[in-house]
């Protein structure tokens, strides 16, 4: 990623990158400025929300090698293995490990937050 230009064959990794990045970033300053648990808190849910991206990524490309009437099939079955093991982690997160919820939740919308910032800079960067 060091030295690429952003553009549409390097979208992917410029978004998983810069979402860990602000999820580093975010999660330090938090840290100083509001409270460890907070800033961990942030920074545990912009990982979170990345490896589920990741995986989601991964099923789909899955699901696409398959013939149509089995890539269905697979990509709900794997859609409902990553909502119920998404869910355990985050019980986990909130019930046993007792993070942040604000934080976890602001960490959780890094990259929602990250795709807005990159779909405005390509459409701008495209005069459209």
């Amino acid at each position: 990623m060091t030295g690429t230009r952003l553009n549409e064959s390097n979208l992917f990794a410029w978004l998983v990158g810069g979402s860990l990045l602000v999820s580093a970033v975010a999660g330090a300053i938090c840290a100083l400025l509001v409270s460890g648990k907070f800033g961990g808190s942030l920074f545990i849910g912009g990982v979170l929300a990345t490896a589920n991206f990741l995986w989601m990524r991964r099923g789909v490309e899955a699901a696409l090698q398959l013939q149509p009437r089995n890539a269905s099939r697979f990509a709900v079955l794997r859609y409902l293995l990553r909502l119920a093991v998404m869910a355990v982690v985050l019980y986990l997160l909130i019930v046993r490990l007792g993070v942040d919820i604000f934080g976890l939740l602001l960490g959780l919308s890094v990259l929602v937050l990250n795709i807005t910032v990159f779909s405005i800079y390509l459409s701008t960067r495209k005069g459209g």
